[in-house]
């Protein structure tokens, strides 16, 4: 079954079980329960309002809880989306973006910033602390609705912190596209082959992290990651960037090439943003090692520049697309502000203003091409 259809069915089974176990308390559960439940009532604008405004509620303190407990055990903290609402952090700055179209999204993007023996309990942990804030959530919104009869919010926020708990311990389908916290959890409780496929993903990602330059990975960890057997998607793309990376700072441009369509094959199964930003970048290898710009302006033609990310990706890419559309006089300003955006004293970034200096060499060959073809 495919990965979309398979997450489908299973959110369609939860709801069908959330209706059942609703209507069963209502009718069944204990006095003070029907009564939680008998107050949240849709035909009303208070109660619609209440209800939204609790749910909106209960999945904050559902991913604060996972926030906290990553900034406890030193993660570096990427990003975090509720809904068409992105929030990217990069070089300690927080950027802010609008999505639209992702109304179900919810989550909180962290990685170890140190890789080390106890890395799966603090994953199972940060994993954890979500369903924790969840219930403890739902024990104070129990206890003030229970002594304020006319509270809507707070019994609202009972009902769906109940629904929150409890659909929380059904693990999805490893086919999803997105583990939930009781999947992860338990993967990481069995040392499941996802468990492993997660901690070689955050091995790939410690590698930029940690400003290595990439003709400087270690080569026993590159062969570790190169040779094991990815069950996610993700894990695969993130492996075959670095790759990508080590190649081309290695003057391996055949491996590069390799690795390159490794990244365009995983991305397509990770969602449209990764999709983009690989597309981007494999277009940029296009101009900027390959000198393919005919095959580099196909790909641009279906980037989405304003989605790219990092802001030092989305210059560089608009900097080849003008390369390789023959239109070598509006590179150099995105070179310039993409020079800008990385930061000084980190090894890795010198890997990327090398991939600039590529780019900004091609432009002014370009440049004085087109100079000498109109002077004659």
């Amino acid at each position: 079954m495919p990965a979309r259809s398979a997450d489908l069915r299973f959110h369609l089974l939860l709801f069908v079980a959330a209706v059942a176990l609703g209507s069963t308390l209502q009718s069944f559960g204990p006095s003070w329960v029907r009564a939680i439940f008998e107050r949240v009532q849709l035909n009303s604008l208070s109660g619609l309002s209440a209800l939204l405004l609790a749910l909106l509620a209960s999945i904050v303190a559902h991913e604060l809880g996972h926030l906290l407990a990553a900034r406890a055990f030193n993660y570096e903290i990427l990003g975090a989306a509720i809904g068409p609402f992105q929030l990217d952090r990069w070089r300690h700055k927080c950027i802010f973006r609008l999505r639209a179209g992702q109304w179900s999204r919810c989550s909180i993007s962290a990685v170890p910033r140190q890789m080390h023996s106890r890395w799966r309990i603090h994953m199972m942990l940060v994993v954890l602390a979500g369903p924790v804030a969840s219930l403890l959530f739902l024990a104070v919104a129990v206890s003030w609705a229970a002594g304020h009869h006319a509270d809507h919010f707070w019994s609202a926020c009972a009902e769906v912190n109940f629904f929150l708990v409890m659909l929380g311990f059904i693990p999805n389908s490893r086919l999803a596209p997105i583990r939930n916290d009781a999947a992860l959890f338990l993967a990481l409780w069995k040392k499941a082959a996802d468990a492993q496929d997660i901690f070689r993903c955050h091995q790939a990602i410690e590698l930029g992290l940690r400003g290595i330059r990439p003709e400087d990975f270690p080569e026993p960890l590159l062969h570790e990651l190169a040779t094991f057997e990815h069950t996610r998607p993700y894990t695969r793309l993130m492996v075959a960037r670095r790759m990508v990376e080590w190649a081309i700072d290695s003057g391996n441009q055949q491996l590069a090439g390799e690795w390159d369509q490794e990244a365009l094959e995983a991305s397509a199964q990770c969602g449209a943003r990764s999709a983009n930003r690989a597309l981007a970048e494999s277009a940029c290898l296009d101009v900027g090692l390959r000198r393919d710009l005919v095959t580099a302006s196909r790909k641009f033609a279906k980037v989405r520049f304003a989605e790219l990310f990092p802001p030092s990706l989305a210059e560089r890419a608009q900097a080849a697309y003008f390369v390789a559309r023959h239109l070598p006089q509006q590179a150099p300003a995105h070179i310039l502000r993409a020079q800008y955006q990385l930061p000084r004293g980190n090894p890795y970034y010198n890997f990327e203003r090398m991939l600039l200096e590529q780019l900004h060499h091609l432009a002014l060959a370009q440049n004085r091409a087109a100079t000498r073809a109109a002077a004659t």
